[in-house]
């Protein structure tokens, strides 16, 4: 598996371990991908996605229009 998230299409990126002594080792920051079974286009399919996706798709799926005041359209 190659790390990447098959929504956002974000891969792993690179960088440095940094000691006390400023000695520098490269890592890699990889992504936490779990394998789903999402609802796309009205069919189930699994896909890897993931954990920063999952949680938009939940709080996205959960907005609520907020009741109260509309703007008046003149009078």
């Amino acid at each position: 598996m190659s790390g990447r998230c098959e929504i956002c299409l974000r891969t792993p990126q690179f960088g440095h371990n940094v000691s006390h002594a400023e000695n520098k080792t490269n890592r890699r920051f990889v992504l936490n991908i779990q394998r789903r079974r999402l609802l796309i286009n009205g069919k189930l399919s699994r896909v890897y996605i993931c954990t920063r996706c999952l949680r938009t798709m939940n709080k996205v799926e959960k907005v609520h229009v907020k009741k109260g005041r509309t703007a008046s359209t003149g009078a």
